[in-house]
C-alpha cells in the first residue's frame, strides 16, 4: 500500500492540518429523542469539541428528557460525552443507552485493560471501572430494533463491536455510520487505507466497503461521525473507489 503521508502530500494535504469534524445525530421519533453517541465530552477530547451542550440548549433540547442513546463504539470521542468530566457522573442519567453486546463485553471483560496498548489503557481503565457500574445499559445483537424504525447494523473493525445504525421511514433510509468512513476526504478515494485507530485493519477495510456499497445499492443518505458540515451526504462509485457529495442546504 502507498505510504498514507506520501500520498496526501501528493494530494496537497498533511496529516498535521486536517481538521476532524465530530457530529453527534439526533433523531426525533414520535415523542422520543434519540441520540447516536454522546460526543468526547467538553475539555475530554480536542480543544475544539466544546459546542454539544451549547448547541443543545440552542435547539431546544433538555439533556434530562433524552430517551434514548444508541452507543456506536467505545472511544472516547463517541462516550466521554456520557460521563462528567473529573466526576465520572452521569449526564445522560435518564436515558436508556443501547450497546451492541459485543462492544460491551470486549471492553469490559476481565483482564482486558491489561491487554491494550500503552496508548489506549487510561481509556480501557476508565470504561472498565465505570460502566459497569450504571443500570441502563441494553445489550443488544446485530439487527435488533433500537428505536422505533432503527435497526443495528454491525460493522466490526474499527472497534470489536462497531456498529452503524439503519434509519427508515416509508421508503426513505438513512445509514448513520459513524466510523466506519470515518473521513470522506481520505477514505472514499483510497477505501484501502488502514486507520490507525482501527483496532483490526482488514476486517475494517471490507466493513467499509460492504457497507458503503450498500448504501448505493439502496440508495441511501449517510452520516458519519467524522464527515464534513453538515455531516452528510451521498456516495457513488468511482471505479475500485468511491465519490462523496455532501448535502446541501437550501
Amino acid at each position: 500500500m502507498e505510504d498514507t503521508k506520501a500520498a496526501l502530500a501528493k494530494a496537497g494535504l498533511t496529516t498535521e492540518f486536517m481538521p476532524i469534524a465530530l457530529t453527534v445525530v439526533g433523531l426525533k421519533i414520535g415523542d422520543r429523542f434519540v441520540m447516536v453517541d454522546a460526543g468526547s465530552g467538553v475539555g475530554q477530547w480536542q480543544a475544539n469539541a466544546t459546542k454539544l451542550p451549547a448547541n443543545m440548549n440552542a435547539a431546544g433540547i433538555d439533556r434530562t428528557k433524552i430517551d434514548t442513546i444508541l452507543v456506536s463504539h467505545f472511544h472516547p470521542d463517541h462516550v466521554w460525552g456520557l460521563m462528567e468530566r473529573g466526576t465520572n457522573a452521569e449526564v445522560f442519567p435518564n436515558a436508556e443507552l443501547i450497546v451492541n453486546r459485543a462492544e460491551y463485553v470486549w471492553w469490559t471483560e476481565p483482564g482486558r485493560v491489561e491487554k491494550l496498548a500503552e496508548g489506549r489503557r487510561a481509556a480501557g481503565k476508565r470504561i472498565a471501572s465505570v460502566f459497569p457500574t450504571w443500570s441502563n445499559w441494553k445489550l443488544v445483537e446485530d439487527g435488533a430494533e433500537v428505536a422505533p424504525g432503527v435497526r443495528l447494523v454491525a460493522a466490526a473493525g474499527h472497534t470489536p463491536g462497531h456498529s452503524a445504525f439503519l434509519v427508515a421511514s416509508g421508503n426513505e433510509q438513512l445509514m448513520v455510520s459513524n466510523d466506519t468512513m470515518y473521513v470522506p476526504a481520505l477514505l472514499a478515494p483510497h477505501p484501502e487505507w488502514e486507520g490507525g485507530y482501527d483496532q483490526n485493519d482488514p476486517m475494517a477495510v471490507a466493513t467499509r466497503r460492504a457497507l458503503i456499497d450498500r448504501v448505493i445499492a439502496d440508495k441511501m443518505m449517510i452520516c458519519g461521525a467524522h464527515f464534513p458540515f453538515p455531516g452528510a451526504g451521498v456516495f457513488a462509485k468511482d471505479g475500485n473507489a468511491y465519490s462523496f457529495t455532501p448535502i446541501v442546504q437550501s
